[in-house]
């Protein structure tokens, strides 16, 4: 056995927020109890609506250094520890905070707005009180789009979606017509405090039964239509931004978000192979699709510019910015496109991830926003979710070979995804933590 030497935790360089006024120029110094509970809320928040915990703990270190005071950050996906004392005062207790965070998703309308509140009591424009205030308000501000402009982004990005998986104009309108049932059965689960972690097998069920049904009867392509309407149930973003936690040595809570995302895939198997059992016992096991042609160039295009701009509304980006939602889509296509014939998907993707995060760093540089903003629609183009689904589903079949083959790609394209992402940052550093 050969041992190793451990691995070097990083020293975490500290940027600095955008120009605040040194603690000397404040009307008063913030006690490590005030501070303590505002970045608690703060770094709370961040987890909540789509945060990386690498980006809240940097974050966190940055506004209390500051404020004048030291602090130490320990964030998870459902919980954060938070540690604060004043600066060079080794004789006062540190004050410790514990928050859990019990829900979570990506909401980029809130994010945004928690971006601006923690600037403005950067800058000094606004105390750590009125602060506070307009975070707890955050809770009760409504989503930014109506539910039927849901209902019509969930069906987008599917028939979007079928085309990017070569689906026919039959399985585009097939798959729309399965993400728009998803969607509506999960507002019907959300309602349920237990019911709604039953989604991904449920969801993964029913679709699998609407797509061999629209394969028996109307002659459709059952794997277009089924990759294509459960998209939104792919864990693909959990699986890349825990890789992604790893690379940055948050070890606990990259494994937490690896262990999230392989419970989503066996909970979607799971639902597809009791469908398989279901519809081989009542005779409806659908025949062998033909093979599928992509339909024209022009019509990929424009399902990337769909999927986009139906991302941006799915995860809440505000009206004015939704342009920033077709911009990475566009990039993330364009790469993709450029790079696919003649490279490794693998390759492709780190070349993609690398063109989508740099453009999202430099927008973020010119207008002040969190690159999150930027890079999300594009990278949700790229992540291998649905590969990672074949790959479960291939192993359940019995075809071990195909499934452990496509499991290994799923991994390689994640770590192109992963180190496009690290070296955009190097390449293209943003001004902003977020």
């Amino acid at each position: 056995m050969v041992l190793s030497t451990p691995t070097p935790a990083p020293s975490n360089p500290r940027p600095s927020l955008d120009t605040p006024l040194p603690v000397s120029e404040r009307t008063r110094r913030r006690t490590a109890e005030e501070l303590s509970d505002y970045v608690s809320q703060l770094g709370e928040l961040l987890l909540r609506y789509g945060c990386p915990a690498y980006r809240v703990e940097g974050l966190i270190r940055v506004v209390a250094d500051s404020e004048g005071h030291e602090a130490e950050a320990f964030a998870l996906p459902t919980g954060l520890f938070v540690t604060v004392a004043p600066r060079g005062s080794g004789r006062v207790a540190p004050v410790h905070r514990m928050v859990r965070v019990t829900q979570w998703g990506i909401d980029l309308d809130k994010l945004l707005l928690v971006d601006e509140i923690f600037n403005e009591v950067a800058s000094g424009r606004r105390t750590v009180e009125a602060a506070r205030a307009a975070l707890a308000d955050l809770e009760t501000r409504r989503g930014v789009y109506s539910a039927p402009s849901i209902w019509l982004a969930a069906a987008l990005t599917s028939g979007g979606a079928a085309v990017l998986f070569r689906g026919s104009a039959l399985d585009v309108a097939l798959a729309a017509g399965v993400g728009v049932v998803l969607t509506g059965l999960g507002a019907l689960l959300a309602k349920h405090p237990q019911a709604r972690f039953l989604l991904d097998f449920v969801g993964a069920l029913v679709a699998a039964l609407l797509a061999a049904l629209a394969a028996r009867f109307a002659g459709g392509s059952r794997e277009a239509i089924l990759l294509a309407g459960m998209i939104m149930l792919f864990p693909g973003m959990t699986l890349t931004t825990g890789l992604a936690e790893l690379a940055q040595k948050n070890l606990v809570a990259g494994a937490a978000r690896l262990m999230e995302a392989a419970v989503t895939f066996v909970a979607l198997v799971f639902g597809i192979a009791l469908s398989i059992a279901a519809t081989t016992w009542l005779g409806l096991e659908p025949g062998a699709s033909s093979a599928r042609v992509p339909l024209p160039l022009p019509v990929q295009a424009l399902a990337a510019v769909a999927i986009s701009v139906s991302l941006g509304v799915v995860f809440n980006v505000p009206r004015k910015l939704l342009w920033a939602a077709f911009v990475s889509g566009a990039a993330g296509y364009a790469a993709t496109a450029l790079a696919g014939p003649s490279l490794p998907p693998y390759v492709a993707a780190f070349v993609a991830a690398t063109s989508v995060c740099g453009l999202a760093n430099l927008l973020a540089r010119s207008t002040g926003r969190p690159a999150q903003l930027y890079h999300l629609p594009g990278m949700m183009l790229l992540v291998p979710g649905s590969l990672g689904f074949l790959s479960l589903d291939d192993l359940l079949r019995g075809t071990y070979d195909k499934g452990v083959e496509k499991g290994l790609l799923t991994l390689l394209i994640a770590g192109g995804l992963v180190m496009g992402v690290l070296l955009a940052n190097v390449l293209f550093p943003p001004k902003k933590l977020l």
